[in-house]
């Protein structure tokens, strides 16, 4: 009965299609034609975009939204057959992503790490290769190696590596059927699917490094095991309804089942699942992305059905460090909430494609006995900073999160038990600034510097000595094979 529920919730629900963007096209339009940009001016070709523009799921590094750049034709030795392939609706796409972080002082240690990822896939357009009006079918697939500066040196439970997963896998990440309704007001898919992917996404947060802010400012959710990520996907799916320009609402639901995440993705039982979670949001956003302070708006709340193991509590009431014993299960879940947004200060002369975005927001739990308990962030993202530079990005933010009461009490008690008289902070600040250069097409470099005010130990929940802060420099290099080759991206 479970996964009949399951998998009638995948009909019911919908999703954005399961795939990434080129890091070359801020947004996908949907049934406009675009202008020929060996003849248009750049105003032209902004002035073309459509008023909406549809949300695409954060699987690659994306610059910000709203700056209505599109990008010219694909050049590179396959675009021949790139174009013969998106004449049947069929788009294939790569990214490779290689991040380097290295700290200089603080945390449980000095060290570095190098991690790299490969997400690839497909995109077909049904429409185009059948004749299934408004379908879509979407997989992607995941490869990920290396090694994280803070699993394996400072200690922190925060990464400066959103790139690095623990299982490295190749595995299949996602695979959903689309199905738009009504010119795109009513949107549904259904398949193997990440929470994180569709819920509180925007294409600001990865243009930063750390965990805390890309994929999602989603430190809570993640730490909190409330929500599934890329690329551990799930069966689920979600609703959209887009009754106006202005306004959209969602909802989803998706299987819990971290047993999945050591696996190739391919085993499709839902035998040792959990629960189900489940997400919900409402968003307000300016009529085009175009306007002069475009904005958007995100309230959304969301919860996990699966028991659930106190941070510190046996089941008698008594501290596991001391008494030792078997996790206070909590059989009612977890939960938690979140209201985000940004908004385009200005723009930056004539081109739009140059603007001030400034983002932020705050994440919460329902709960106390989860890792953590709240986040709040504040960032900025510039897009050419330099009118001879028009897609670089210069980029701040800084994240302040408070760890679960329960959390604290079992680091304390840990470091009481190996020895240490350290108090352990409830709370931590992590920062990030940036510069992005495009070097060309498809290729961008990233350069750093993260900075960790008074570190958990979470990784490390025996160390004898409070964590002192952290100063680490990384280094991303992000190449889209599509945009190099040649191949168009589908929109």
């Amino acid at each position: 009965m479970k996964r009949l529920a399951m998998l009638a919730g995948c009909t019911a629900l919908y999703a954005a299609p399961l795939h990434a963007q080129s890091a070359d096209t801020p947004h996908a339009t949907i049934g406009v034609a675009e202008p020929n940009p060996q003849t248009a001016s750049p105003t032209a070709q902004i002035a073309a975009q459509p008023d909406r523009a549809r949300a695409l799921p954060q699987l690659h590094v994306l610059p910000p939204p709203g700056n209505g750049y599109v990008p010219p034709p694909p050049t590179g030795p396959l675009r021949g057959i790139g174009n013969a392939l998106a004449d049947h609706g069929i788009y294939l796409r790569a990214l490779l992503v290689d991040e380097f972080a290295a700290n200089t002082s603080g945390g449980q240690g000095r060290g570095h790490g190098n991690s790299f990822a490969m997400p690839f896939g497909t995109d077909i357009d049904l429409k185009k290769l059948v004749g299934w009006k408004g379908a879509s079918f979407h997989m992607s697939i995941n490869k990920s190696i290396g090694t994280s500066l803070a699993a394996d040196h400072t200690g922190n439970a925060v990464s400066f590596q959103t790139r690095f997963k623990t299982f490295h896998n190749m595995r299949l990440s996602a695979m959903s059927l689309d199905q738009d309704l009504f010119d795109g007001k009513i949107n549904i898919t259904g398949g193997r699917v990440s929470a994180l992917t569709f819920f509180n996404a925007s294409t600001i947060y990865c243009n930063f490094q750390n965990n805390s802010v890309c994929f999602n400012p989603a430190v809570l959710p993640i730490q909190n095991k409330t929500l599934n990520f890329f690329p551990y996907g799930t069966w689920g799916g979600r609703v959209k309804i887009n009754p106006s320009k202005r306004f959209y609402a969602q909802v989803g639901a998706f299987e819990a089942n971290p047993t999945l995440n050591a696996t190739n993705g391919f085993d499709w039982s839902t035998r040792n699942d959990t629960g189900v979670q489940t997400a919900i949001e409402i968003g307000f956003q300016s009529a085009s992305p175009l306007a002069a302070h475009a904005y958007h708006v995100r309230l959304g709340g969301f919860r996990n059905s699966s028991p659930v193991a106190d941070a510190y509590f046996n089941t008698k009431g008594l501290s596991r460090v001391a008494f030792k014993g078997t996790a206070l299960m909590h059989q009612g879940g977890q939960t938690g909430w979140y209201a985000m947004g940004d908004v385009v200060l200005t723009r930056l002369g004539t081109d739009k494609r140059r603007n001030v975005t400034l983002f932020g927001g705050s994440i919460g739990a329902g709960e106390d006995y989860g890792v953590f308990k709240n986040q709040t962030i504040l960032g900025a993202v510039v897009t050419g900073p330099f009118a001879s530079r028009p897609e670089d990005t210069f980029g701040v933010v800084g994240s302040y999160i408070r760890l679960g009461d329960r959390q604290v009490d079992f680091l304390q008690a840990s470091r009481q038990a190996a020895g240490g008289i350290d108090a352990v902070h409830n709370a931590e600040g992590i920062f990030e600034v940036n510069y992005g250069f495009k070097l060309r097409r498809g290729i961008k470099v990233n350069p750093n510097v993260q900075y960790v005010v008074n570190p958990d130990n979470i990784l490390k929940p025996n160390a004898v000595r409070q964590s002192h802060n952290i100063l680490a420099f990384g280094m991303r290099l992000s190449i889209e094979v599509g945009a190099v080759l040649g191949l168009p991206v589908w929109r």
